[in-house]
Formats: C-alpha cells, structure tokens, sequence
C-alpha cells in the first residue's frame, strides 16, 4: 500500500491506496533558506530594489506599516522589528510609527490577534497598532477612481501617514495572479466599495491564478496602489515548511516583481489531469475556515477531469469563515443554480466565494475532509464532509476501476498548474 499525507490545520491527514495506483504529487520546488529570514529581510532593506523618495522619508513625521491578518503565515513580527531599527536611520522613532492589521473584509483583528501577530513587547513599542475594519466608513478616506473605475477607500491612518510601507507574502493568487505588492493596502485596508470594485475584474479576460501580464485585476490593483500612494513594500516568498526563501524591499512594482519571478520558479508544477485530485490549502492558517480553504479548489479544478473527484483536506477551525459567504450558500440547494444566479446579479464581495465554491460541484463530485465542520454547515455548503482522508478516498476509489490516476497536491494554494 501506499500512503498519502497532506497538511491539515497543525497537522497532517493521511491514508493508503493500493500500489498499483498511478499516484503524482504536485509538489513544489524545495527551496530551502540560504541564511536565517531575520537576516534576508536586513539585506533586502540594504540592497533596495528600484528607486524609493527617501528625501520623502527623511522629512516624514509619521509612518504606516500595513501587515497581514490572522490568515497569513507572513512573518509580521520579524519583519517590523527589521524595519525599525532601518527607519531610526532616516530619524523615524517607533512612537511615530503605527502599524495596521489589514484584513479585507475579513473580521477586523482582536487583541489577542494583534498580540498574536506582532507580539506584545514590539506592540508596545510602536507609537500604535490598530486592526481595520473596512465598514468603518469613518474609519475611510476616499482617494478618487481608478482608471478602470475603482472608488478607492483606504484606512484614514494609512492615508494619513507621510511614508507608507506595506508588508506581505508573495503567493499565487486565484485571480489576481499572485498575492503580495500593493495588495495588503489596496484590499487588506482598502474600503469594501474599493474591494468589491477591484475583485469583480476576476470574471474578465485574463484575470488568472499565476497571470500577471494582461490580468485586470492586478492591472486596476497597481493603479489603486498608486492612488493611495504606497511609497515602499516589503514582501517575502516562502517555501511549503513557511521558511522565508527570498525577501524583497523597494518600489512597489520593481521589487514586486522580482518576487513574483521568484516565486513561479518554486510554484510552477507540471501536471496532466486526474480522477481524483486530493488538496489542501498548506495547512493552519490557510485552512482555518471555508472561505480560505477555497482557494485550493482553483488548481484543483484546472487538473481535475470531468466527472471526476476532489478531495479538499481543510480542517476549518472557523467554519465557514464568512457571514454572507454561508448566508448565500444557504440560499440554494443546487451548485447550478448558485453559479447562475450569482452571474445574473450585481457582483458582492463575500457572495463571490459561494460562487467560486459552487462552481467546483459542476464539474466534479467533491468531499471536504474536515473534523470541524457540523452536519448543519455541510449541507449549507452542499458538500459531503468526512473526518479523515482515509475515509474520503474508500468511498471514492470504488467508483473507478483500471487506469485510476490520483494527483495530490500538497500545498495547492501556491501551486501554478502546467498542464503537460
């Protein structure tokens, strides 16, 4: 026998299949650190990447520094520590640095979250770190339109400050070709109009995981970043153990850019389809609710055959992970009706994952393997849900007879499927 194992919450699930199987893992280049992350993150701030206004930073009273949510393996807290000492350089002192928690429209970040995040000693030291709320309209400033008609809404602090830099890790990304760059401003502190705006480009031409040239969304995602004037990031690409593998500072775009090419070296997988495809989305904090875990159906469905099987290993420790994302979901009782309904109506954030859910079932039966998610949630999520991945694949196998080909993949949120 075979055995199979996937991330899943802290952990791991696994099971065994017969060894005559033809079993392909999607595996993504090992890359292992060249030196410690704390030591990258230094020399990226050292050897900058494309041209920064330090005379604007020089003069700065107050500083922003945007950092993921609780949904992120990014490693926040090492990179701020790096980045004051850097800025006391250029006369910043940490009480006029704030630092913001920018989740999209995800719940705004609780203390615990924040302390969790950062750190309670670094949060201390910084003038202030507050969570985002993209609701909060008093919480806004508006900015302008994008060219491609935008609204841009961004944290009134961030808007505020005189130097902003955003931090973030580069990933693919299902629409937006990959995560990172402006992103954590223009979506994790941006407005829900802005947001909506921007991510309803993931319907148009070109808008595809791993596609940056041409991708309108990361086309109007650039130039709302340019509207709210983000003046430096500082992104890392990590490998599947969350080990930064490359650290980049700089311009937005310039050092963007060179993580993004980093990144499709160690992400690209060359693959053919299967009957059965097992996922999962990298484990905790990629798999912490529905709505995350989501974006490991995308490659999954690329690779899939019709009339064929996913398996989606996600331990949603959060549920569903989304109010309006389930509240749609149990609006219906067929996939089908779901994804043409959503086409027919005005495009909503949160909504728009029911959709990308539900579009999955259209194509192949699908099983979430989850030891969190309530009978009640399963039906509302119109999908079967086992407890262990063993389980999952007995109930499926029997479905097929000669010349079964099974794909695993892994770490399925950061895979680019190169169909062979």
């Amino acid at each position: 026998m075979k055995t199979i194992e996937l991330p899943y919450g802290h952990g791991t699930q696994s099971c065994s299949i017969p060894d005559d199987i033809d079993c392909v893992y999607g595996r993504l280049k090992s890359v292992e650190p060249s030196v410690e992350a704390g030591e990258q993150i230094s020399a990226a701030l050292l050897n900058l990447i494309g041209d920064i206004n330090f005379d604007k930073l020089r003069n700065a009273k107050s500083v922003a520094i945007a950092v993921s949510d609780m949904t992120r393996p990014v490693p926040s807290r090492l990179i701020v520590e790096k980045l004051l000492p850097w800025l006391a350089e250029f006369g910043i002192y940490e009480d006029q640095i704030t630092v913001l928690v920018g989740g999209g429209l995800h719940h705004p970040a609780t203390q615990e979250e924040m302390n969790y995040i950062l750190g309670e000693e670094l949060s201390k030291r910084v003038g202030q770190v507050l969570p985002h709320d993209a609701d909060d309209r008093a919480g806004l400033t508006f900015l302008g339109t994008s060219p491609l008609g935008t609204p841009v809404y961004v944290n009134k602090h961030f808007a505020q400050a005189d130097f902003k830099i955003v931090t973030g890790m580069v990933d693919a990304h299902q629409f937006m070709g990959f995560t990172a760059g402006v992103k954590g401003a223009v979506i994790g502190l941006g407005g829900r109009e802005t947001i909506t705006g921007n991510h309803v480009r993931l319907f148009q031409p070109g808008a595809e995981l791993g596609e940056m040239k041409g991708n309108p969304a990361r086309i109007d995602l650039e130039d709302c970043g340019r509207i709210i004037g983000v003046d430096m990031i500082v992104n890392v690409v990590l490998n599947t153990q969350k080990k930064v593998v490359k650290a980049v500072a700089g311009h937005p775009r310039a050092a963007h850019g060179v993580a993004v090419e980093f990144a499709k070296s160690i992400f690209g997988v060359s693959m053919s389809s299967a009957d059965i495809v097992i996922a999962s989305p990298g484990g905790f904090p990629k798999d912490i609710n529905a709505y995350q875990a989501q974006k490991a159906l995308t490659p999954a469905l690329q690779l899939v055959k019709p009339g064929g099987t996913i398996i989606l290993v996600a331990q949603c420790i959060e549920g569903a992970g989304e109010e309006s994302f389930e509240k749609t979901m149990s609006l219906y009782d067929d996939p089908s009706d779901l994804v043409t309904s959503f086409k027919e109506k005005e495009f909503v954030i949160g909504p728009h994952k029911a959709y990308l859910w539900s579009r999955t079932f259209l194509k192949a039966k699908t099983i979430l393997v989850s030891d969190k998610v309530s009978p009640e949630l399963a039906k509302t999520l119109m999908v079967k849900v086992t407890k262990s991945l063993q389980e999952a694949i007995d109930d499926v196998i029997p479905d097929y007879t000669a010349d079964l080909k099974i794909t695993v993949l892994p770490n399925a949120n950061s895979v680019i499927p190169i169909k062979a």
